[in-house]
């Protein structure tokens, strides 16, 4: 039966999907492997500040081989990993205490009897991880910049309708930016209207989707500019996001462009 999501009305998430489905989601396949290790373990150590003490942050480091935050790359600039050293296990961190599979408990991370059921469950774990990410997640506190609101900053139904429609193939940050968010309304920005929508989408919107497996990012090489990344949907996002009244040509309340 298809899970009724609460992201934005019409969406439903598939539930019948076989793990190897989420061999490319890097957050669920290794937020599975972190609630493994907790489980191992009897639980995290935290820190006084409640972050991942710096013993599981460096395992986590070699086990996940995260794209753009290998060791090596980290290491580069930290001596030694804590949480916020290592954005990706930071995230994971907060999702999965969000979603409820994890829980603070006498100084340690612990999984709660949810995160018990869930192991080697991916289907349901992407689930929980999608919805916790685009309905509790606190963007603004990962965000470089104090980004102002912006019209239509969160509107995922019609933001999902885009790339649906768009980009089956590779399309520019920039276009994407400017098909999804009002660019002229926005009258507050550190460079540009149309930089300030990238970085709202980029952090908002293309991250979560990229690390869930949903979407293939090109950032081009080190040098590239922010703006010249290219986006398109992995094969994973029609498999696993659902609007059943599209075939009917009734989209109801999500837009497509």
């Amino acid at each position: 039966m298809p899970y009724l999501s609460r992201v934005c009305s019409g969406l439903t998430l598939n539930t019948d999907l076989e793990n190897v489905h989420f061999s490319r989601s890097l957050m669920c396949i290794n937020a599975m492997k972190l609630l493994r290790y907790a489980e191992e373990n009897k639980g995290i150590q935290l820190t006084k500040s409640r972050a991942l003490f710096r013993k599981c942050v460096t395992w986590a480091a070699q086990e996940f081989m995260w794209p753009g935050y290998e060791p090596e790359e980290l290491y580069r600039v930290n001596k030694v990993l804590n949480q916020q050293d290592f954005p990706p296990v930071e995230i994971m961190h907060h999702l999965l205490v969000a979603a409820k599979l994890m829980r603070h408990f006498k100084g340690k991370a612990v999984l709660t009897k949810s995160g018990r059921q869930i192991s080697g469950n991916y289907n349901a774990l992407q689930i929980a991880l999608f919805e916790t990410w685009f309905t509790l997640f606190d963007f603004a506190y990962y965000e470089r910049f104090n980004m102002p609101a912006i019209a239509g900053d969160n509107d995922y139904g019609h933001f999902f309708g885009v790339i649906t429609n768009r980009a089956s193939d590779w399309v520019s940050l920039t276009d994407l930016a400017q098909w999804c968010i009002p660019v002229d309304m926005i009258n507050q920005y550190h460079i540009s209207p149309l930089d300030e929508a990238c970085w709202h989408l980029s952090s908002r919107l293309i991250r979560p989707l990229n690390w869930l497996g949903l979407l293939e990012v090109n950032r081009g090489d080190r040098l590239s500019p922010f703006s010249e990344q290219r986006i398109r949907k992995a094969d994973l996002f029609d498999e696993f996001l659902k609007f059943p009244n599209i075939s009917a040509g009734q989209i109801g309340p999500v837009t497509f462009h």
